[in-house]
């Protein structure tokens, strides 16, 4: 098994690879997280962070048989900690996406051949002699993940993703959630109407429209500010009021979701309107029988409408409708809404070497 490596400092470095990619990226365990494409803006979102270059470094290797690549490892070796309390990650190798908005990380390939990934193993120890690999967000139901449980390596944490699998029809769907969630439901239904509020659910593509984007990217803002304010002693609000400072630089200066959104043609935007002002909206990455929900986020001035929940219902039904259509992964997370409209866990694992 032959191992070479390629190092990223520019799109054009990652274009080496893109006919290579293009083929394993097709493996029935890849997502819209482990394509060329998200790779890309992955590596832009990188070196649109000029401090980066100072302290880490972008690899891709790549295990081949013969002429035929296999297997591709994409990687960022951070050489020293930048970790604080409130963001930063410490010392060692990284999958690529670790700590953006990559939701799951794995390998590339079309089918996972242990001696292709021990051989880049072994590339790793041979370069980076000391340094910890650290495989983050790995789904428990991935093949990397069996092999590193049978290798006997230790799950040192976990989160979790939800996803809901589709029903047979939008009925079935409706009949399938708990009587507390139709009842939450019909409450948004009847608030908006009393009100006589103008709703609206409207689905896009890839946008090149930026004032909508730059609205979006503005509501993301402010929630932001909001989910991060806390009242619970002054070492609480001084945490928060740095991770509000982080967060809202990010969105504003090097937003990998905006990007994706004006960028990847696989993109889906949901927005929610209510009188013909945007009230909230959700980001997906379509697949050949899935949609990944990236982003999810509204306006507060419209919480008492609950926005999103009733926009993501609305929207699976309708997706209820397409019949190539297996799941709706709502990925990375555990919040309530999730689990309210049926989706059901997956862990993801945290292993170290």
């Amino acid at each position: 098994m032959k191992i070479t490596r390629q190092e990223l400092k520019t799109e054009a470095d990652l274009f080496v690879l893109k006919d290579v990619w293009s083929r394993l990226e097709q493996g029935e365990e890849m997502t819209s997280f482990q394509t060329y494409e998200w790779h890309r803006l992955l590596l832009k979102e990188w070196t649109g962070w000029k401090l980066h270059a100072i302290y880490s470094r972008c690899f891709v290797y790549v295990a081949w048989d013969g002429d035929a690549a296999v297997m591709l490892l994409p990687i960022i070796e951070y050489k020293f900690s930048t970790r604080t309390k409130w963001f930063g990650s410490k010392k060692g190798i990284y999958l690529l996406g670790h700590g953006s908005y990559s939701d799951y990380l794995n390998a590339v390939f079309v089918t996972f051949r242990e001696d292709a990934f021990s051989s880049i193993l072994d590339a790793l120890r041979k370069d980076f002699p000391g340094k910890r690999l650290c495989l983050t967000s790995v789904r428990e139901d991935s093949s990397l993940a069996a092999y590193l449980l049978a290798k006997g390596a230790a799950c040192e944490e976990f989160t979790v993703a939800v996803s809901l699998k589709m029903k047979e029809s939008p009925e079935a769907y409706q009949a399938s959630l708990s009587k507390k969630t139709r009842a939450n439901l019909r409450k948004a239904v009847n608030r908006i109407n009393r009100d006589g509020i103008d709703y609206e659910i409207e689905v896009l593509g890839r946008i090149e429209d930026q004032a909508l984007l730059d609205e979006m990217v503005k509501i993301h803002v402010k929630r932001i500010l909001v989910k991060n304010t806390k009242h619970d002693g002054i070492l609480h609000m001084l945490s928060a009021e740095i991770r509000k400072a982080y967060r809202k630089y990010r969105d504003l200066h090097n937003n990998i979701i905006a990007m994706s959104m004006a960028e990847n043609e696989n993109s889906r935007i949901v927005l929610i309107k209510m009188n013909g002002q945007l009230a909230g909206y959700e980001y997906c990455l379509r697949e050949a029988q899935c949609y990944r929900l990236v982003q999810t986020c509204f306006d507060e001035k419209y919480k008492f409408y609950s926005p999103m929940f009733k926009g993501i219902f609305d929207f699976i039904m309708q997706c209820h409708e397409d019949r190539s259509l297996r799941e709706i992964d709502f990925t990375r997370g555990d919040e309530e809404y999730k689990r309210s409209l049926g989706g059901e866990e997956t862990r993801l694992y945290q292993f170290t070497l």
